[in-house]
């Protein structure tokens, strides 16, 4: 096996209660959205406002200026996907990265488990395997929290988008963890962080300047933002296998990358 098994449930188990209250919080969000749609798709005043709004403002909320504003998938992503639960996510992934690996090294937490018969490479693909099974249940609340909403509230949705967008998402924030991973391998805890925190970030200002004007959307191309496309996907006007495979693909070389470094790496233990 590629991990250790024993060592994946007592660091999943220390991460269980930071998972619970961020679903937690998500799935309640999710409910409150999916109330107050259906009062306010009868209000056509709302739609009207949001359209006279200028494209620079729709483009800070995570909206294209040629995006429709009147579908519930529009609602959903300028309240939650596009902007809140991307960043919500992406920080729990970098931390989540530097606690379980940075953190634990400077605290000396993995002398045990490395003094044990356990290669450096299956320790790291151990936490890396807490790291995206935390991600993708959190994921996986996240749209059963959305299916339930819709249902109660009785909003149509088709469900084959929403899937799209959950692997879509899955490798997204793969290839997020998997650089805060890394990043957690070559510099102690604030470092790592900073690093992780400023690549995120430069990836997101990109992401939203090049949505501002013409002149900047060349800008979009450098932004990982820029491929997670929630409302495109979930109106069903893209199909993001390509993307999926293309960010699928990058999350394992940057792990590939993070166990070559760790294996080689002078512990402080």
């Amino acid at each position: 096996m590629l991990i250790n098994l024993p060592f994946f449930k007592v660091m999943f188990k220390q991460q269980r209660n930071t998972v619970l209250k961020i679903s937690g919080g998500i799935v309640l969000y999710e409910q409150l959205l999916t109330w107050v749609y259906p009062a306010i798709s009868k209000t056509p005043a709302v739609t009207e406002i949001v359209d006279s709004f200028p494209s620079a403002v729709k483009t800070v909320f995570g909206v294209s200026a040629n995006a429709r504003t009147d579908t519930f998938e529009a609602y959903l992503c300028s309240q939650f996907f596009a902007r809140i639960w991307t960043m919500l996510m992406a920080l729990y992934g970098i931390n989540s990265a530097n606690a379980l690996l940075s953190k634990l090294v400077e605290d000396g937490s993995l002398a045990f488990p490395l003094s044990a018969p356990i290669s450096r490479s299956r320790v790291l693909t151990t936490q890396a395997a807490v790291l995206f099974v935390n991600n993708g249940l959190l994921i996986t609340m996240t749209f059963l929290g959305l299916f339930l909403g819709t249902r109660v509230f009785g909003i149509m949705i088709d469900k084959t988008p929403y899937r799209h967008f959950f692997f879509l998402s899955l490798s997204f924030f793969s290839v997020i963890s998997s650089y805060s991973l890394l990043f957690s391998t070559l510099a102690e805890k604030e470092k790592s962080l900073a690093y992780a925190y400023g690549l995120t970030f430069i990836f997101y200002v990109l992401d939203v300047l090049a949505g501002l004007s013409e002149q900047l959307s060349w800008m979009g191309n450098l932004s990982l933002f820029r491929l997670l496309k929630p409302q495109e996907v979930l109106e069903g006007t893209i199909k993001p296998t390509g993307i999926f495979i293309g960010l699928s693909l990058s999350a394992c070389l940057l792990l590939y990358l993070a166990v070559r470094v760790f294996e080689k790496k002078d512990l402080p233990l």
